[in-house]
Formats: structure tokens, sequence, C-alpha cells
């Protein structure tokens, strides 16, 4: 699945380089991303259009820091975006939330990413705090009631 990762990370530059500092990502930093999430206990999933992979989404039910379910990552692959993926990946997401009976989840986006702070207050996400991320990124932290 590293390779299918890579692909879809990669196909969005941008992301990757106001996360990670650079536009491309190696198989050898996708797999560590990986092991990470998974040692926190983390679900990770491939997105799937028919047999295309087109995005990865990424949750941690409890976040130690704060208690809250928090959604880690939602990527779509770039010739995927602005067709009503996310929208439906992220429909998908509630549909799981709901019957794990959460009230409430959180996420982090980077200050910088401009398309992301658009996507999620269109979803109705409202802005909780600003805090850094891995020490590094400031991110503003939205939650969302479902």
């Amino acid at each position: 699945m590293i390779e299918v990762e890579k692909t879809i990370m990669n196909s969005n530059p941008f992301f990757n380089l106001i996360s990670n500092d650079k536009e491309e990502l190696s198989p050898e930093e996708i797999k560590q991303e990986m092991l990470e999430s998974q040692k926190i206990g983390a679900e990770r999933y491939i997105l799937q259009e028919e047999d295309h992979p087109i995005g990865i989404l990424e949750y941690l039910m409890n976040n130690p820091n704060d208690g809250y379910p928090w959604l880690g990552l939602l990527v779509i692959k770039k010739e995927y975006q602005s067709q009503g993926y996310g929208v439906q990946a992220l429909q998908g997401f509630y549909n799981i939330m709901e019957e794990r009976q959460v009230k409430a989840f959180r996420i982090g986006v980077i200050v910088e990413n401009g398309p992301a702070h658009r996507f999620w207050r269109k979803q109705g996400f409202m802005e909780v705090t600003k805090k850094r991320w891995k020490d590094r990124k400031e991110v503003i932290v939205y939650e969302k009631r479902i």
C-alpha cells in the first residue's frame, strides 16, 4: 500500500509542502507515517472509486491530548478533487462516528492551507483554538458536532 499512498500524497504537492516542507514524499517517508499512525492506534483506509484508489482517510478514536476523536487525514488524489469525493468520504466518516456514538470530533488544519480551511468551514466545522503541531506547524483546531 506504500506505493498507492505515495501516488495519492504526491498528487498534492501543495499539501506536502505546507505539511512536510517538501513537494514530494519518498516511500520511506510514507512508510514512517503509516507506522507512526499504527503505533498510536489510528485507523487508516484507502478510499476507492470502483477499483481506483482516490484518497486516504485516517482517524484516531481517542486523542490522548484532549480525549476527542480526531480526523487526522483526509486527502483526495488531485485528479479526483472538486468532484464531491471529499464530501462523500466525510459522510462515510460521520456514519462511523454515529455508529460509535461519537457526538463531536476534531481536526487540525495547518494555518497556510487556505483551500482546506474553506472546505472544512463549508462543511460546518467551527474553530476551537490554535496550537502547534509536531512543535513546528501552527494549526487551527476545528470541531464538528454530529
